[in-house]
């Protein structure tokens, strides 16, 4: 190919006319324009505007958004730690009347264990001066995969941490460590529950006294979680507040911190959960309780509400004591006998304010302080005792009368409670305010 045959062609030079003609006409204006209106016709003078036809509209336009606004789950992660077991989805809060503070996903085992995890090793009670590999179940129930999980949890001295008193230098969160997840998968996934150990394991000072309450979060960035560590009010955190009395062991000490915890006004009752320890027993030790010095493994077993001794069946539990403190005075009052006396008054049991099944007044928040204030401290004594002694120490000593077991061994209290023979007895002891809202709560394992 030579040259000319490379060069390109060389194009005519066009008129005005032939460059038009080449061009073609502007294309037309394809939406056009609005015609004109005519005149709006004069107002009514006889108008008078409807005062609820906004109210109606407003009504209308949050039907159409409750019927086609998606669930949370179904576009975004939706991550969890299990506040209890089983059937917890996320809801928050569950108080009332499932306790919040009993976490099956922290999971501790002895860091003299350095291999893979393995349940048969798992620890229910740790002991003050030892270390711990600490585990945390987390959860994805949403259809979006969660990426970049950060786990993390903390150590906070024994008590009842919670609403209120989350900045108290007491309950100051001790950060354990963390652990970072790629991804979690969505909830149609095996692969949205994952185990993670964290990076660092827990070491419990010998001047501690193994009985601090363990907490965990989780957060990613599409379902993100910052605080505060309040596990009543976010699905992000788990509360494992437990501790396990052998036969041979004393729940004297431990109670008499707890009640000692105790905020004027505020107030402290004891309840039963009966056959709810199985469940939570059998996610924390792997299905077998080590039990004595020699550690040796007790299959789980709990007694039925009704097998009980003591105290008032109130539907998910059985009630057994209330405490507070009222000017100047402490008053311990036993369950049963609070029971005989407003039976026989209108605050016997009643249906719930508003709607759903009956409910006994002692599973309302703060129902029993109500029906004693309303006897009033002229009746105090009729259901209970009424002392000068701090609440602690009148606390213990009206355990101790009501279990007739003096400084409260194991092996006497699981006697004094009931059920079949080597039976754990679950006993939660739950704090309010004085205006019956819940602080926090303490659970205790007495293993038979």
């Amino acid at each position: 190919m030579n040259d000319d045959e490379r060069r390109p062609p060389e194009h005519p030079e066009l008129g005005d006319e032939e460059h038009k003609e080449q061009r073609g006409e502007e294309p037309r204006d394809p939406v056009g324009h609005t015609p004109d209106r005519p005149a709006d016709p004069d107002p009514d003078p006889g108008y008078v505007p409807d005062p609820g036809r906004g109210d109606r509209w407003r009504e209308m336009a949050g039907e159409i958004g409750r019927e086609r606004r998606p669930r949370r789950a179904d576009v975004y992660p939706y991550l969890l730690v299990r506040a209890f077991s089983p059937g917890d989805r996320g809801q928050r809060p569950v108080w009332p009347p499932v306790v919040c503070w009993e976490s099956p996903d922290l999971l501790l085992i002895d860091a003299a264990y350095t291999g893979p995890f393995d349940q048969g090793r798992l620890v229910v009670s740790p002991v003050a001066g030892r270390t711990y590999r600490v585990f945390v179940r987390v959860w994805n129930l949403g259809l979006l995969p969660a990426v970049g999980v950060h786990v993390q949890a903390w150590a906070v001295a024994a008590g009842f941490f919670g609403t209120g008193n989350q900045n108290d230098p007491y309950y100051q969160q001790h950060h354990i460590g963390g652990a970072w997840i790629p991804e979690l998968a969505d909830r149609r996934d095996p692969g949205c529950v994952r185990l993670v150990e964290l990076d660092a394991p827990w070491r419990i000072d010998p001047g501690e006294t193994g009985h601090e309450c363990l907490i965990a979060s989780v957060s990613c960035p599409a379902d993100h979680f910052a605080g505060p560590l309040l596990v009543n009010e976010h699905r992000h955190v788990g509360q494992r507040n437990l501790t396990i009395v052998g036969p041979g062991q004393s729940a004297a000490p431990l109670i008499t911190t707890l009640a000692g915890l105790v905020p004027k006004g505020f107030t402290l009752e004891l309840t039963h959960g009966g056959p709810a320890a199985v469940p939570l027993l059998q996610a924390l030790s792997g299905g077998f309780l080590p039990i004595g010095e020699k550690r040796r493994p007790r299959p789980i077993v709990a007694p039925a509400l009704e097998e009980i001794r003591g105290g008032v069946d109130i539907g998910a539990s059985v009630h057994l004591l209330t405490a507070f403190e009222s000017e100047g005075r402490t008053v311990v009052a036993r369950s049963d006998a609070l029971a005989k006396v407003v039976g026989r008054t209108r605050y016997a049991l009643r249906s719930a304010p508003r709607e759903g099944p009956a409910v006994h007044p002692f599973a309302e928040p703060g129902g029993t302080r109500r029906l004693l204030d309303t006897l009033g401290p002229e009746r105090w004594g009729d259901v209970g005792e009424v002392t000068d002694e701090p609440l602690a120490y009148a606390w213990v000593r009206g355990l101790e009368q009501l279990l007739d077991a003096r400084e409260l061994p194991g092996s006497e209290m699981a006697r004094a409670l009931g059920g079949p023979d080597g039976a754990q007895h679950l006993l939660r002891l739950t704090l309010t305010s004085p205006e019956g809202e819940l602080v926090g709560g303490y659970s205790i394992v007495v293993a038979g």
